[in-house]
């Protein structure tokens, strides 16, 4: 440094001396170096001795001495007080490096140039810093503007075009003179623009960042394509924003694949649902085929069933007209008449069962019945048939099964159809065992039969009604292939259940009924036995006067000859008129009425029987064809069904005016 006049002034010198990062010198008025500090040593490269008294040209460029500028700053310097500049300058070894200079002018007091001071500071870090952020940036610039696949342009913060690069252009058709400036909302459909979307989009991005979205947009010339949109807001460092980034592709190409697929998934789908309907209405079809076969099988049957008997009713009722009672075949026809008629009776009984089951009309009259009682009873019932064929039936009752909740018709319905079931289908010299006893809260009931046994891929459809083992052109056996049916409604009806074993043909069969049992008690007491001889011996319904109504002169002769046979002394009519115009003076003991009758039916017969003093006590018997639902029955002290058998009739009168006489 150079010599200094003051203590104050050498101190500053000393200061300035000291700084390390600015080289800091004085000029003289045409320029020539005349101090040096510790500053400009570092950065130029020369020491004092070296550089002062030369010009501080010296560390500019040949093309910057070329245009003078080093004399034209000290110009600018002189004339404004002070020059600013950025460029390039010149150090001892020949490197250069970017300086950020300020030269300003000193003045003597009479405002003369006395110099000037320069101060400079090496910028080339920053200034290559900021180089390549420009590079980046310019990189960054060009590589987005020359993104074809994507739309990517700037938002200002109110959604308004700030850039558009080529992929916006290509994508969306806009030059960017015709879309910089407009708001984003341009290529948006009337609608989406009439429910805000552009605007939502927005906000969602300025509150959480960014947003994601798929939809129609529309282009430049009209057409709509189906973009997938990125939304990202920008903020500065002091977080404010600044705008949104805007990325946007094409994507209609994958929607039109995605909706294909979709297309061809619900072509798939449909192609399958209709595969599956056909396969349902073949199976449907199947079925009513099968129902079809299986109708026509079993009128074939019906058809068979019916006529066999009815060709041994009308044959020998022919001959009989040609007999007297004392012809050795007389007997004989009554006999086979009988029992073509019973076996007719037989026959309607089901078929009106399995309708009832199937309209829901199959009712219970639950009373407590003896068990042991009613299997006997329907093993009585089978005897005759099952000793005409040899076959011997077993019983193994335990004997504590006592009484039970139960329809006791309908309970020995089931007992005789398994019983008959057995019997028909074992051979001669066979045997068919009974066995009962009670488990718990139930009594279970077995028919085990020594006889053809079944068909093990028939077994599981033993129950279904219209089913029978064998072809009805080539049956062996009779009937309509209802009674197991009827059992199996019977059965889960008194809430118990039945079921089929057999190990094959040939083998047998075994079936198990089980009854749950509601209370148990013994045996109920027998009648008085007073009362009970006045109907078991000799005529059993002998003073006992029956008013019969029924509208059918055959079906009201055999009733009233039944009954007198008996000893019972009958009032019969034709009408309901007829017996109410004289049943106060003949005062029966007992009526018998038909339920479908011309003019008056029985029901309304006996309501106005119950309107008369005599009529309130008297018992109503009705006798009909046609089933009654339980509600109905309740008109009545009793309700048989047509056609009875003779000596059944006399038996349930007798009970009924045993009971009325009790």
């Amino acid at each position: 440094m150079g010599t200094h006049n003051s203590p104050r002034a050498e101190e500053f010198g000393l200061l300035i001396d000291a700084v390390q990062d600015y080289a800091i010198f004085l000029l003289g008025p045409d320029g020539e170096i005349r101090t040096w500090n510790t500053g400009a040593a570092r950065i130029m490269g020369y020491d004092e001795k070296e550089i002062v008294g030369k010009n501080f040209s010296t560390f500019y460029g040949p093309e910057d001495i070329e245009n003078r500028k080093p004399q034209k700053e000290l110009e600018i310097a002189e004339r404004e007080g002070r020059v600013y500049d950025e460029g390039w300058r010149v150090r001892k070894d020949g490197t250069r490096f970017w300086a950020n200079t300020v030269i300003s002018v000193l003045r003597n007091p009479d405002g003369s140039v006395r110099g000037f001071a320069k101060v400079t500071r090496d910028m080339t870090e920053k200034r290559e810093a900021e180089e390549r952020l420009r590079e980046s940036a310019e990189t960054f610039q060009l590589l987005v503007s020359s993104v074809r696949d994507y739309a990517i342009f700037m938002l200002d913060p109110n959604g308004y075009i700030t850039t558009w690069n080529i992929g916006a252009q290509r994508i969306k058709g806009y030059a960017p003179e015709e879309i910089i400036g407009k708001h984003f909302s341009t290529f948006y459909s009337p609608e989406d623009r009439a429910n805000q979307k552009p605007e939502r989009l927005l906000e969602i991005a300025r509150t959480e960042g960014a947003v994601e979205d798929e939809g129609w947009r529309i282009r430049k010339d009209g057409t709509r394509f189906w973009a997938n949109v990125d939304i990202t807001a920008v903020y500065d460092s002091r977080g404010t924003l600044r705008g949104f980034t805007k990325v946007t592709r094409d994507i209609t190409e994958r929607k039109e694949r995605e909706e294909m697929q979709r297309a061809l998934f619900e072509q798939r789908e449909a192609r399958l649902l209709a595969e599956e309907e056909r396969r349902r209405a073949e199976d449907s079809y199947r079925t009513a085929q099968e129902a079809n076969r299986a109708k026509d099988e079993f009128l074939m049957t019906l058809s068979h069933e019916l006529r066999t008997p009815m060709t041994s009713i009308l044959g020998w009722s022919r001959l009989l007209k040609t007999m007297s009672p004392t012809d050795p075949l007389f007997r004989e026809a009554v006999s086979a008449i009988a029992s073509g008629a019973q076996l007719q009776a037989r026959l309607i009984d089901d078929i009106l069962d399995v309708s009832r089951v199937v309209s829901g009309k199959l009712r219970l009259s639950p009373e407590m019945v003896d068990i042991a009682t009613v299997l006997m009873s329907a093993i009585e019932a089978v005897s005759p048939t099952a000793q005409a064929k040899g076959i011997q039936i077993e019983t193994v009752l335990a004997p504590t099964l006592g009484t039970m909740l139960a329809d006791p018709t309908r309970m020995q319905q089931v007992i005789w159809n398994l019983l008959s079931n057995a019997v028909k289908f074992t051979p001669r010299g066979g045997k068919v065992q009974v066995s009962a006893r009670r488990t718990g809260s139930q009594v279970q009931i077995e028919v085990c039969d020594t006889g053809e046994g079944i068909d093990p891929q028939f077994l599981p459809h033993v129950f279904e009604p219209f089913r029978q083992a064998e072809v009805p052109q080539t049956r062996v056996h009779g009937g309509l292939g209802l009674g197991l049916s009827i059992v199996r409604y019977i059965v889960e009806a008194h809430g118990g259940t039945v079921s089929a074993q057999s190990e094959g043909r040939g083998k047998g069969a075994t079936f198990v009924v089980s009854f749950p049992v509601r209370a148990v008690g013994a045996a109920p007491a027998p009648a008085d036995d007073s009362l009970v001889d006045r109907f078991q011996h000799g005529d059993r319904l002998r003073n006992l006067r029956v008013a019969l109504i029924d509208d059918d002169r055959d079906a009201r002769r055999m009733v009233a000859a039944v009954l007198g046979a008996a000893g019972a002394k009958v009032d019969a009519f034709e009408n309901a008129g007829q017996a109410l115009d004289v049943i106060d003076s003949v005062r029966p003991d007992l009526v018998i009425t038909d339920i479908a009758m011309p003019e008056m039916d029985g029901y309304a017969f006996t309501r106005a029987l119950r309107q008369r003093p005599y009529g309130r006590g008297v018992k109503v018997v009705a006798l009909s064809a046609f089933p009654a639902a339980l509600e109905e029955r309740g008109s009545f002290d009793a309700y048989l069904s047509k056609p009875i058998d003779p000596f059944r009739l006399v038996d349930e009168i007798a009970r009924i005016a045993l009971r009325a006489s009790a």
